[in-house]
């Protein structure tokens, strides 16, 4: 019997953590893609402290750094030869204009790019597994602007326009992947988990804003729990959530600049230009 892996990037704070504790017993190993070692240690622990059997291995990436999420896949393929579920799960939220190591926009880069150019490089692990999943961890701020140019290091910044443009992006690449390998058997699912308690973003505000937001929004969250539960109920019936966006759990249609083909396409041949990559 072939060992059953789970790869998910984001897994030691949030709705991440919530799912891989959830589905501790889902699967025979666990590839937690972490930015910070120290506590992807906690959590390995906690985990095998639920399941004594888990095999869990810990690969330091950090999406915002394309140099890092290359070496990270780089270790997973000389590790393994299979990937049954990936889950692109890790986000930022940042209400003031900041870049990454490569000089784009920080939540493009850590949202979009950095999974981007990570589900290329594993995907042909996924591909070689029974299973055959990828979970994009999109959001409903998908429809908060339509995609412009330029795509990734724009002139003007918005944190509610940058953080629906990325948010946009990984629901273009969930539907990039559905269109072109779920003939192949791939099994593609976009997940809104809806407005979660969670620490994302609270270290990458500004005072006034940052504490505006937080405590307006916070009566209106769900737990995280509950907003692990969108992944899980995706990762544990692949079949129903096939090609589908899930919105909290329920199947829905997507609207407004999500359901903007031509953009996608002009979108996604962008990215692999930016990328140097021929295809995803």
């Amino acid at each position: 019997m072939t060992e059953s892996i789970l790869a998910i990037t984001g897994p030691t704070s949030g709705i991440g953590r919530g799912a891989v504790k959830a589905l501790v017993n889902d699967f025979d190993r666990m590839l937690l893609l972490a930015r910070n070692l120290e506590k992807g240690e906690v959590l390995k622990e906690e985990l095998l402290e639920l399941n004594p059997d888990l095999h869990v291995d810990l690969i330091e990436c950090d999406l915002s750094v394309l140099a890092s999420v290359r070496q990270a896949a780089d270790t997973i393929k000389s590790r393994f030869d299979h990937i049954d579920c990936l889950v692109n799960n890790a986000g930022m939220v940042s209400t003031s204009k900041e870049k990454s190591a490569d000089g784009y926009e920080l939540m493009m880069a850590t949202n979009y790019l950095g999974p981007f150019l990570l589900t290329h490089e594993l995907l042909p692990l996924v591909m070689n597994s029974e299973r055959k999943q990828v979970i994009v961890v999109s959001s409903e701020a998908y429809k908060f602007a339509p995609m412009k140019r330029p795509f990734f290091k724009p002139k003007r910044f918005s944190p509610v326009a940058g953080y629906g443009r990325s948010k946009l992006g990984t629901l273009y690449l969930a539907q990039e992947l559905h269109e072109f390998y779920s003939h192949k058997g791939l099994k593609t699912t976009a997940v809104h988990p809806g407005m979660v308690s969670t620490n994302i973003g609270k270290n990458n505000v500004s005072q006034s804003v940052g504490t505006f937001v937080f405590r307006v929004l916070t009566p209106f969250f769900k737990t995280l729990d509950e907003g692990a539960q969108s992944i899980v109920s995706a990762v544990q019936q692949p079949e129903k959530y096939a090609g589908c966006y899930s919105d909290e759990g329920r199947i829905a249609a997507v609207k407004q600049y999500g359901s903007d083909f031509k953009m996608r396409r002009e979108f996604i041949d962008a990215t692999l230009e930016e990328l140097d990559l021929e295809s995803l």
